[in-house]
């Protein structure tokens, strides 16, 4: 297999909803398709599915309603906004960048031309906003070939290294999670298993967790510690009737676990004693929920298959102050993130147009609703990710008219470039980025 395949996050970890697991199943095991042709095939069948099921692929939370002075108080957001009449407004206010808050791209160069290599690139976030001191682009070493799908790294919040899963042998499996270290430039594996979904770290940085499968059908949910020691399976106690579960990301010290079945729940488990708990009495949702980095508020797309409506939520995590921030008919909302402080929340709108052509809309909206404001038009967006300091949005376009690429977006002047770097070509596509802080 040649190393022109596509590059694409995964859905497997992000947990694809049942009618999504044949083809989530496909990607977990490492398959990919040649070519550019095949390339948007995928793109376009991938947005079809999601527009189909509007489910949004899976992050990673289970859902446990932990006591209340684990919980910060949360304002009660405002009344429904509508976006498509929205004109583009700042969000936040302009100040001079921090270079110490800058943090670090890393992201995967895909040669367009067969015979080429596949390679992971460094490019300091100094580029963003002060192309005259901008370092030349830097290509990462890694020990083994880049021959299957690929997700991007997963960092530590203290930016000090990174959760990476994949195989480093030809037949794809048994994959290996590795630990990255940037400084040291070093590749560590901690843990093996036929198939590993993409990786979360806990808040505090000490724990990591992610699901295996084993290819036959069954999974499990494990944390780890940064250096290897104490692997655990923390899922058994989920209800069985709930399986097969989806791991949407952390909750505090809780791991939000989402069913995937049509009556499933959303449950946290503690990692520290496995304990399991609903998050809400009746779930609000099938698609991925996403917890405030605070831990205040949760973020989800309610979607009503019977008039194609998706409202943009979040509720406290007692269910209370409830409140739709922006509403859509048709299409679907994905990916959906919240800024570093908890303030803001970025999430991107796929629609078709009367040409029946995919097209992605990035929005910015206050966590009260108050402010909201389309920032980014392109094809297909694959990846939001903002700035460790908030300023700015990374979306991750795998179609622009360039190829697949990654566009910056002040959040302060609304200004939108393509990212440049010394050594930095559009010759290859870009993707699966991160942004080390």
């Amino acid at each position: 297999m040649t190393t022109t395949g596509l590059i694409r996050e995964t859905q497997a970890y992000t947990g694809a909803e049942p009618d999504q697991s044949g083809v989530a199943d496909l990607v977990a095991k490492g398959l990919f398709m040649k070519g550019d042709r095949m390339k948007r095939n995928l793109i376009l069948l991938s947005i079809l599915i999601l527009s189909a099921c509007t489910a949004t692929p899976t992050s990673y939370f289970d859902a446990i309603t932990p006591p209340a002075s684990d919980l910060a108080p949360a304002p009660a957001p405002q009344a429904d906004s509508t976006p498509e009449d929205a004109p583009p407004i700042s969000v936040i206010t302009e100040s001079s960048p921090n270079v110490d808050e800058a943090g670090e791209l890393y992201f995967f160069l895909q040669p367009r031309q067969n015979g080429g290599v596949i390679e992971l690139a460094r490019v300091s976030g100094l580029c963003v906003f002060d192309s005259a001191n901008c370092p030349p682009l830097e290509k990462i070493q890694i020990p083994f070939a880049l021959n299957f799908t690929i997700n991007a790294l997963s960092w530590s919040p203290d930016g000090k290294y990174a959760a990476f899963a994949y195989p480093d042998n030809p037949n794809g499996t048994p994959q290996k999670l590795f630990i990255f270290d940037p400084a040291a430039k070093t590749w560590k594996s901690i843990a093996e298993f036929p198939y590993i979904d993409p990786p979360f770290w806990s808040p505090d940085g000490n724990l990591i967790a992610f699901r295996m499968q084993d290819g036959l059908g069954a999974e499990n949910v494990h944390v780890i510690k940064r250096d290897g020691s104490n692997l655990k399976s923390i899922s058994k106690h989920l209800p069985a009737e709930g399986k097969s579960y989806i791991m949407d990301g952390w909750y505090a010290e809780h791991i939000i676990m989402r069913s995937a079945v049509s009556a499933g729940r959303l449950y946290l488990v503690r990692a520290s004693d496995e304990a399991v708990r609903t998050l809400f009495d009746s779930s609000p949702t099938k698609s991925q929920i996403i917890a405030a980095p605070d831990a205040s508020l949760f973020a989800y797309d309610d979607y009503d298959p019977g008039t194609q409506n998706h409202d943009l939520n979040v509720t406290s995590p007692d269910g209370a102050n409830s409140a739709t921030l922006a509403n859509f008919t048709g299409g679907s909302l994905y990916p959906i993130v919240w800024s570093p402080n908890s303030q803001l929340i970025a999430f991107n709108h796929y629609s078709n147009s009367t040409s029946n052509a995919p097209s992605a809309e990035v929005y910015i909206v206050s966590r009260d609703g108050s402010k909201i404001s389309p920032i980014y038009k392109g094809t297909t967006v694959g990846r939001l990710i903002f700035s460790p300091n908030g300023k700015y949005l990374l979306a991750e376009e795998t179609t622009s008219i360039s190829g697949g690429h990654l566009f910056i977006i002040n959040l302060a002047t609304l200004e939108q470039k393509i990212l440049q770097a010394p050594g930095l070509s559009t010759d290859y596509d870009w993707y699966a980025p991160s942004w080390r802080p």
